[in-house]
């Protein structure tokens, strides 16, 4: 009879039907799956909240040293091992992390210095770290990441920007020049510098 659907256009209602169901399908697992990474963000956002938080706060004040305790105290809230009264440690501090660092009595740390904190990183007792250092405990591979600590002995200075390798230890009273890349242990009493470094005479500190 006329205004009735044909065999035709029965089948091609079908077709329609039947692919905007699996459109349909497709979305809702796009949907999910981008569901599952906002959550995954969510979570590591939410590991890393109570360290950046208080990172944040410690930024937040001048760097005077009247505010050095205070400042300090935020960072061991945020994770850091230290004795807030008994160091002295300038903004901006950039740390991926604050749980793995600990930082001795007597340590200055200058402007701009980074750290990855993922990891453990000793600072020693009576350090002193110039500006714009980096502190990094990763080494990005080929198909992971690998993490090793980095120990600072005793009485170590650094000069400006230098950076210091995943794995590293660098010995008590030894100096490393500005601009040094460390990839491999520096025994005590040395001075090191270049890239990457390598001694250059020793240390009568």
């Amino acid at each position: 009879p006329k205004g009735f659907p044909n065999r035709k256009s029965s089948s091609f209602i079908r077709k329609k039907a039947v692919q905007v169901d699996c459109e349909f399908r497709l979305l809702m697992m796009k949907l999910f799956k981008g569901l599952q990474v906002f959550w995954g963000m969510v979570f590591s956002d939410l590991h890393f909240l109570r360290p950046r938080f208080f990172l944040f706060l410690f930024n937040l004040i001048p760097d005077f040293h009247s505010l050095s305790p205070l400042r300090n105290f935020f960072l061991v809230c945020g994770g850091v091992k230290m004795n807030p009264l008994y160091a002295y440690i300038r903004s901006p501090l950039l740390c991926s992390d604050l749980r793995g660092i600990s930082i001795g009595r007597g340590v200055f740390i200058n402007m701009g210095c980074r750290f990855q904190g993922t990891s453990e990183t000793i600072i020693g007792d009576q350090c002193k770290i110039g500006p714009y250092s980096c502190f990094e405990t990763v080494n990005h591979l080929k198909n992971k990441e690998e993490e090793l600590p980095i120990r600072i002995g005793k009485g170590v200075w650094l000069g400006a920007q230098v950076v210091v390798t995943p794995g590293t230890t660098i010995g008590c009273y030894s100096v490393v020049a500005a601009g040094a890349v460390v990839t491999k242990d520096i025994p005590p009493n040395e001075m090191w510098g270049g890239v990457p470094a390598r001694k250059l005479e020793s240390s009568k500190l």
